[in-house]
């Protein structure tokens, strides 16, 4: 299934887990903020949210938009716990071949 992510309470259905492999990198503050409101819809309580994001350690000006902790932070705030987020990697096919990123792992409260 292809869907907004803008429009995931039109789905009619809540989650024990989402998965996000590089989506919420790609949007700016009040996009993030939308998703994330979307997020609260979807993912039940107690549910989780695992995003691995591409990371503001990686180097250079190529590619999205870099992501630090402290913006995961804030845009998980009231009715979330962030539980982790641990330095990572994305596979690219460019050189080299990886990127620097965040996994987190975020617990609907």
């Amino acid at each position: 299934m292809v869907w907004d992510a803008f429009r995931l309470a039109e789905l009619q259905e809540q989650f024990d887990t989402v998965l996000d492999s590089g989506l919420f990198h790609v949007f700016d503050d009040d996009s993030r903020q939308r998703y994330v409101e979307q997020l609260a819809i979807v993912v039940r309580p107690g549910g989780r949210y695992l995003m691995c994001c591409f990371s503001d350690r990686q180097p250079g000006d190529w590619g999205p938009r870099r992501v630090r902790q402290d913006e995961i932070h804030a845009a998980f705030g009231e009715g979330w716990r962030i539980e982790s987020i641990v330095a990572a990697q994305f596979e690219i096919n460019l050189d080299p071949p990886v990127a620097q990123a965040w996994l987190s792992t975020i617990t609907r409260l």
